[in-house]
């Protein structure tokens, strides 16, 4: 017998040199990046010494053919492309002063997703104005009435969607209902953005919603929970349960904007407010000592006060919601897709998630903010126990939490929970990738931490 080595393409030198080209070209693009220019209602690949006109408009993409590695004897000419394709999402996270987002003198609710002064707003401002509204029963039942009047009062033709948007309806035949309505009010994919009204569940499920009707329709997110102001609202993440397992069909596809009124707060329980408080001090330990500075002094009085100033010069509200609402853009902009997944917006959430699934519907149940901490309060343990933080950091830390009128600890965070969602982590984001904290506002992503340390903490 004899041994048959494989074909090997006949090209190997060309396929180098053409290989070469390709980067040479990759490397020698117009200063808009793209080899592609649109004119006679028409896209062409542009070749070196290729004549085109004038007023062609350039794209910063491109197309570049070369010869395929996988080409042989039986198909000299087969080819490969490489397709590279740029893609931006611009959205707009919105303050409203307090109250002031139902009141129909404010245009924010119509217009706020559209920069003053742009064409786009200017357009808008000409045409008469359609929204489906989907809002949460619970928060309809507070503000469906007002909802109501401020879209009549701005002759704006509307229909509202009320829909039990809790996490155990979070499904994706909650997702389903909304795109059936959307279907129904024949909603326009490029000027009618769909509103969602209500917390977490109802920002995700709707987020989804718009991202899977024809492929992708605008969405406005406002946010009535502490929790969602912070966390749902500002990010491009959507998404339903699935499987036992919390978010687990979702796309990246943001809201063209979110609009903030911290007025909702006011009809939320002080338990509620604490669950959002959770995911500020998720980026004070992260990111900010100025933030972990005023939530260790006004942590407490934030959740029993809801947000409310004690006087007409009481910044630190503010200053909290918007020093949280900054610090989780600043790590979600440059990384929107996760092509990264070491995220420090990622810390409180290693185990937190597997801990409020597992506690869902037991006499122990954690809301998502409850969860988080629970996993903060061990990840802030765990890095005393890597000497990456003193005693006095860990303990200080520990205690803005609880301040924070947030748990530290659940019964339901058994040794064998945790292992599992270890495993889950590590499997889930190519590592360990632990965000923990280096000092009080200042953190980085750790790796190959033992079992002994992990059972340890």
């Amino acid at each position: 017998c004899r041994v048959v080595r494989p074909q090997q393409p006949v090209m190997d030198k060309s396929y180098q040199n053409e290989t070469r080209e390709l980067l040479r070209k990759l490397n020698t693009r117009r200063p808009d990046g793209g080899n592609l220019a649109h004119y006679d209602d028409s896209w062409h690949i542009v070749k070196e010494n290729d004549s085109v006109p004038p007023s062609a408009k350039w794209s910063d993409c491109s197309v570049e053919p070369s010869m395929s590695e996988y080409a042989n004897h039986a198909d000299l000419g087969a080819r490969a492309w490489m397709s590279h394709s740029v893609i931006s999402f611009d959205y707009r996270v919105v303050e409203v002063p307090r109250g002031n987002l139902l009141d129909p003198s404010c245009d924010a609710m119509i217009l706020g997703h559209l920069p003053r002064g742009s064409e786009e707003r200017w357009l808008a401002e000409q045409r008469p104005q359609r929204r489906l509204i989907v809002i949460d029963e619970t928060v309809y039942k507070l503000y469906g009435d007002r909802v109501r009047a401020y879209f009549e009062s701005r002759k704006v033709q509307h229909e509202i969607l009320v829909l039990p948007m809790v996490e155990e309806n979070k499904s994706m035949e909650l997702t389903l209902e909304v795109a059936k309505k959307m279907k129904e009010f024949n909603i326009d994919r490029r000027t009618e953005p769909v509103i969602a009204i209500g917390g977490g569940v109802c920002l995700d499920v709707v987020g989804l919603a718009s991202a899977l009707f024809r492929r992708r329709t605008p969405y406005i997110r406002v946010p009535t929970t502490a929790l969602s102001y912070v966390d749902a609202s500002v990010g491009a993440k959507n998404g339903c349960n699935f499987g036992g397992s919390k978010n687990r069909l979702g796309t990246y596809v943001p809201p063209c904007a979110a609009l903030l009124d911290c007025e909702f707060f006011a009809t939320q329980e002080s338990r509620d407010v604490a669950n959002g408080i959770a995911e500020m001090a998720k980026m004070a330990i992260m990111k900010s000592e100025e933030l972990f500075c005023l939530l260790e002094e006004h942590g407490p009085r934030l959740a029993t006060d809801k947000f409310m100033p004690s006087s007409d010069v009481d910044g630190a509200p503010a200053r909290v919601l918007r020093l949280s609402i900054e610090k989780m853009l600043e790590e979600l902009a440059p990384n929107l897709w996760e092509h990264s997944l070491e995220r420090l917006v990622d810390f409180g959430h290693c185990v937190g998630q597997d801990l409020e699934m597992a506690a869902l519907g037991t006499e122990h149940e954690l809301m998502h903010g409850e969860s988080v901490a629970c996993d903060m309060a061990y990840m802030t343990v765990l890095a005393q126990q890597l000497s990456l933080i003193t005693v006095e950091e860990r303990d200080r830390t520990l205690n803005m939490l609880r301040g924070c009128q947030v748990p530290v600890w659940s019964p339901v965070m058994t040794y064998e929970l945790f292992v599992e969602a270890v495993a889950n982590r590590v499997k889930n984001s190519m590592g360990q990738n632990f965000p923990l904290a280096v000092g009080i506002g200042k953190a980085r992503i750790v790796n190959d931490i033992s079992d002994e340390d992990l059972k340890q903490a």
